[in-house]
């Protein structure tokens, strides 16, 4: 079962992640972290930096990858535009 530890929220909406957590996950101060709402939770993420997947996945080529995830969002923003065209036209 895993830990749960809690935290009180500021007015301005900051919440202090636990000193273990940080510790065990290296968070330091301006590091991003990742937020993800799934079925009604909030999940805190660290990270996950390409290059550290290369020991467990050898055929990744994170500088391939990353371009092609560039290309990826960059098309989607051409369909994204094209979509907004016709809608603007009907």
């Amino acid at each position: 079962m895993e830990d749960i530890e809690t935290a009180t929220m500021s007015t301005k909406g900051q919440v202090i992640i636990p000193a273990r957590l940080r510790k065990k996950y290296g968070l330091k101060k301006g590091k991003r972290i990742l937020f993800m709402e799934e079925q009604g939770y909030i999940k805190v993420l660290p990270p996950t930096d390409l290059r550290s997947l290369c020991g467990s996945w050898p055929e990744l080529d994170a500088e391939t990858l990353a371009k092609e995830i560039i290309e990826d969002r960059e098309r989607d923003e051409e369909i994204e535009k094209e979509r907004t065209m016709i809608l603007i036209s009907n």
